[in-house]
């Protein structure tokens, strides 16, 4: 027997015990509806869109976003204008 067929030999069993402690390892493990923080399934969560919330400013008054300035010579494209998303 040469090197490469006993390697290969080795590389497949290894594969196949990680298949089966895998899936014992699963089946000894099933899924307990009535554990603790758990997330809400699809069914029961209400469908709406998301709805835009201000943004948050600290003197609490609406502030305009900064805008980005281009050095010379740094010609803008026709694409829309940056905007800020981030929520904390």
């Amino acid at each position: 027997m040469d090197r490469a067929f006993v390697l290969r030999a080795g590389a497949a069993l290894v594969a196949f015990a990680t298949f089966v402690g895998s899936d014992a390892f699963v089946l000894a493990h099933p899924k307990n509806a009535n554990a603790p923080l758990q997330p809400p399934a699809a069914d029961d969560v209400s469908v709406r869109p998301p709805s835009p919330s201000p943004r948050p400013t600290s003197s609490g008054r609406s502030t305009p976003s900064p805008r980005i300035t281009l050095q010379p010579g740094v010609r803008a494209t026709a694409l829309p204008g940056v905007t800020y998303t981030h929520v904390s």
